[in-house]
């Protein structure tokens, strides 16, 4: 069942409800509980994980991290003792808003990559809110045969 949702400025904001066979909450509690959901909420107090794929391709290891909203200007790659970090801002425009249910965001994700990947070579794109950060990997060495020369002691 669709129920009408709160109005403001003469836009009505649907909501979906299913069937209540039995409503614990009376009348007006129920509508001061949607109406606090319908509220604009603030910034959450910290820093939120962004989902993300990390795959090997090749001779790299590629990570995607989703930022939606971000500008590619506002997000900071950095690494260190072989963690990746991934920090991002997500900024709405500051206007009156009739309905608000997107926010400013910070993003902040840290993953530990192998110790075979070559972070000063790195690369980073960005499309479609979509980070790709390509790490390329230390080719390993073939192995190398060594002749080990014995010496032989004088025989007394």
């Amino acid at each position: 069942m669709v129920e009408a949702g709160h109005v403001r400025a003469g836009i009505e904001f649907w909501s979906m409800a299913g069937w209540r066979p039995y409503d614990p909450w009376p009348s007006p509690v129920r509508e001061a509980l949607e109406q606090l959901m319908h509220e604009p909420r603030p910034r959450s107090a910290g820093p939120v994980p962004m989902p993300m794929n990390v795959y090997e391709d090749g001779d790299a290891l590629v990570v995607e991290a989703c930022l939606p909203g971000v500008a590619p200007d506002d997000v900071e790659l950095s690494s260190q003792d072989g963690v990746l970090t991934i920090r991002a801002r997500g900024r709405v425009a500051r206007r009156e808003y009739l309905h608000q249910e997107i926010h400013d965001v910070e993003y902040l994700r840290r993953i530990s990559l192998p110790a075979d990947c070559r972070f000063e070579r790195a690369e980073a794109s960005a499309e479609h809110g979509v980070v790709v950060v390509r790490v390329p990997k230390v080719r390993p060495k073939p192995p190398e045969k060594i002749r080990i020369q014995i010496n032989r002691k004088p025989s007394s």
